[in-house]
Parts: structure tokens; C-alpha cells; sequence
């Protein structure tokens, strides 16, 4: 006679507590994997806004530490025109080029907010620093003094990147406050800070550049201009 065999299936029992445990198992599993792709986007979110602080930081630095105590004489102001203004949310000064930007030589760099709410900018505009330019002449944009225009020309053309062109520095910008060191009159011994610096034909010592964006405080970025 043969022997009753000694293999028996799984019990009801034991099948339900080992999907049971597969179902554990997956959701754990899933879940790591979602917990880690988060972790994943946000290092990459801040890592790409640290490498925006970096070029925006060496973009400025670059400009502010050649910026140039220039003048001109303006026929459509009547006057001589000094080329630094600085307010407490924005700066206009003119700084050298280099050529993969422009067509080189000197540009008027100004800094300033643009649009409003969640829409609002950091925006970087360049005029070439040129006599046809200053008193827009025919076809070429339009420059005013910062003092009486706070927006750009919004008027972009490609085949004139080297008289005009604008760039967004800072998207989802909250806000920015500029400060200036440097002497409040050309007889004082020691300098100060102030929240502008403006009617004065001598460039301040330090430059002070506070930025806030959605995803908070950047560092404070601190320039330091030639010696006049």
C-alpha cells in the first residue's frame, strides 16, 4: 500500500496574513520610493536656486566692482547728468561690458522691480552708454533717467541686443532693499549708510543688495566699488 502523502496546502488563514503582509510590504515600499522622490525634487529645487544666487552674485560683482564715476552732458535734461543713482529698491550705474554680453565697451546697468503680486521681478536692463542712445535718437531704445522712470522700455528686439536688452534676475521676487556706504558729503571724515544715494557725483564705497523670493532671504551680498 502506498503511503498517504505528506505535502497539505496553506490554510485560508495563512493566505490572508501573507497578502497581508505583500500589501504591508508594498505600501512601505511605495512609500519610501514617494518619500525619496520628494526628497529628491527639493534638494534639486535648492540647489538650483543656489546656482542662481551664485550667477546673480557674480554677474553683479563683476559690474559693480568696475563701475565708472562717469557724466554727460544731456541736451534733453539741459544738464550734466551724473551716472549713479541709487534708491532703496533700485540702482542704475554704468560698468564695462564684456563682449559675449554686448558688443563690449560701457553700458548703464540698472536694477529694479518690475510687475506686481506673485508676478513681481528682479529685472537687470543695459543701455549702451552712447551719445544716439542717451537722447534716443530714431529707432534706438529709449532711455530715461532712473529718477524719472520705474519701468523698462519692455521693448526688446532682438537685432538691437546691443543698444537694449533686459533680463529677469529674480522670479517670484518679495522684495529688495538696497543700501549705500559711503560719505554723505565730500568734507566728512568717516562714511555711512543710507537707504540712497542720489545728487551726489561721487560713487559710494560699499553697495549692500538685500533679495527676498518665495523660498525666502538670500544672503546679503555686500560690493565693493572702485575708490573716486
Amino acid at each position: 500500500m502506498g503511503g498517504r502523502s505528506s505535502q497539505r496546502g496553506f490554510t485560508l488563514l495563512e493566505l490572508l496574513i501573507a497578502l497581508a503582509l505583500i500589501g504591508l510590504m508594498t505600501v512601505l515600499l511605495f512609500g519610501a520610493l514617494r518619500f525619496s522622490s520628494k526628497a529628491w525634487a527639493s534638494t534639486e529645487e535648492r540647489t538650483e536656486r543656489d546656482a542662481g544666487i551664485r550667477l546673480t552674485y557674480q554677474y553683479l560683482v563683476g559690474r559693480l566692482e568696475q563701475a565708472r564715476p562717469v557724466s554727460a552732458y544731456l541736451e534733453s535734461a539741459g544738464e550734466q547728468v551724473f551716472f549713479f543713482t541709487g534708491q532703496e529698491d533700485a540702482l542704475e550705474f554704468v560698468s564695462p561690458m564684456p563682449a559675449h554680453l554686448g558688443s563690449g565697451g560701457l553700458y548703464i546697468v540698472r536694477l529694479q522691480e518690475q510687475g506686481s503680486g506673485s508676478k513681481k521681478q528682479l529685472l537687470l536692463s543695459r543701455w549702451l552708454f552712447h551719445p544716439e542712445v542717451l537722447e534716443g535718437a530714431a529707432r534706438l531704445p529709449e532711455w530715461t533717467p532712473l529718477s524719472g522712470s520705474r519701468s523698462s522700455s519692455g521693448k526688446e528686439d532682438p537685432g538691437m541686443r546691443a543698444y537694449y536688452s533686459e533680463t529677469p534676475l529674480v522670479d517670484e521676487l518679495e522684495g529688495i532693499k538696497i543700501s549705500y556706504f559711503g560719505l554723505n558729503d565730500l568734507q566728512d571724515e568717516s562714511g555711512d549708510w543710507s537707504d540712497d544715494w542720489e545728487d551726489r557725483e561721487y560713487l559710494p564705497w560699499l553697495v549692500k543688495i538685500q533679495i527676498k523670493d518665495s523660498d525666502g532671504a538670500w544672503p546679503d551680498m555686500i560690493f565693493e566699488l572702485p575708490a573716486t
